[in-house]
């Protein structure tokens, strides 16, 4: 996998080859704890069953036939607006030129950027067949350097990688006003914590990487990143500290998942992860489940670090991911009721309350 943090590249990428998939990835922790969100933009949807098909057929198998968004917002640890919708290529949008993309009423976009800062706004507009909607705005300020190299451009370096992870902001000021209706009603002025990267794979996932663990945690003045990635039957496993001006400590040392439970679904995961140097520690602790699927989950986690003799803790999201599982046609229909496909909607996201059920 390629890693590189260059927001000049924050754009969308060809892809003619069938499975693969583009992603724009937003998140975000209120200061008080309180709301957490994530919001991912996709130009080729690598959970979709109507692609997964379309591959398979070697029929309009390509990324952009299966744009979608997914909207999620939890409070307190529970999910209170869920939104994941697939669409038809003529409602979406991305640039090759300059950051940006949309999603029906929904997009992002890179508003300004200079020597030391870079600002992303999103605007919102999402309505559910159950009646459940969001409407809202928030703006992503960082430095508009990133913690990593640019990526080289020269002589087709790049067509080498399958995977690229252009990390654009690690660390983000979020802020905006979001407006939730349905069931759940809340009106929310958000102030908080953020990140925002984007992924690019030039082949289905499952081909590129067995399982995936991910996440991030922002504490005094450093934000953790980590991945471990069982990619090609080796164990690919990374951690960095990345301080307020974005210079980076790569921490190397031996990583540990323990408390291994199976889900309903019988998806296997580590619920600890602890890594150690000579200098500092870390425990992540998987503490509840946001979002719990037959190949996908992410978690309500609790970082505990131990650096240069003193302790931190601090609050983050992680995921973890094994995308073969994603192909297992015994759970299409539990992924036909969470994912809102174009011009069919499943009986149960028209329900105000059993569509809460899959989430």
């Amino acid at each position: 996998m390629q890693i590189f943090s260059n927001p000049d590249r924050d754009i969308s990428t060809p892809k003619p080859t069938p499975g693969s998939y583009e992603w724009w990835y937003f998140d975000a922790i209120s200061v008080d704890n309180q709301y957490s969100l994530v919001i991912i933009f996709y130009e080729g949807n690598p959970f979709s069953r109507r692609y997964i098909d379309a591959i398979e057929r070697k029929e309009n198998d390509s990324a952009g036939s299966y744009p979608a968004i997914s909207i999620s917002v939890y409070k307190h640890g529970e999910p209170i607006f869920y939104s994941f919708e697939e669409i038809l290529p003529e409602d979406a949008e991305f640039s090759g030129a300059t950051p940006y993309g949309r999603i029906k009423q929904n997009e992002f976009r890179r508003a300004s950027t200079g020597p030391l800062l870079n600002t992303y706004r999103l605007e919102l507009n999402q309505t559910m067949p159950n009646g459940d909607s969001l409407k809202g705005e928030l703006t992503f300020e960082s430095r508009n350097d990133g913690p990593f190299s640019h990526a080289s451009d020269e002589n087709g370096e790049e067509s080498k990688f399958l995977h690229q992870w252009n990390l654009i902001q690690p660390s983000a000021a979020v802020s905006g006003d979001l407006m939730i209706d349905g069931l759940h009603q809340e009106s929310i002025t958000f102030k908080g914590t953020g990140y925002h990267d984007h992924n690019t794979g030039m082949e289905p996932m499952k081909e590129s990487f067995r399982d995936w663990y991910w996440g991030r945690f922002h504490f005094s003045s450093y934000t953790l990143v980590y991945y471990l990635m069982n990619e090609d039957h080796r164990r690919s496993d990374c951690a960095w500290l990345i301080d307020s001006e974005n210079s980076v400590t790569e921490l190397n040392g031996e990583f540990k998942l323990s408390d291994i439970g199976l889900n309903l679904f019988g998806l296997k995961s580590a619920r600890k992860i602890e890594m150690a140097t000579a200098d500092s520690s870390f425990l992540i602790q998987q503490e509840s489940t946001f979002d719990d699927g037959p190949f996908y989950q992410r978690f309500d986690s609790r970082l505990i670090v131990k650096l240069d003799g003193e302790l931190h803790q601090a609050r983050g999201i992680s995921e973890y991911i094994c995308p073969e599982r994603i192909y297992m046609k015994i759970f299409w229909p539990l992924v036909n009721m969470r994912i809102q496909y174009p011009g069919k909607t499943h009986w149960v996201q028209k329900s105000p309350r059993l569509y809460r059920w899959t989430w």
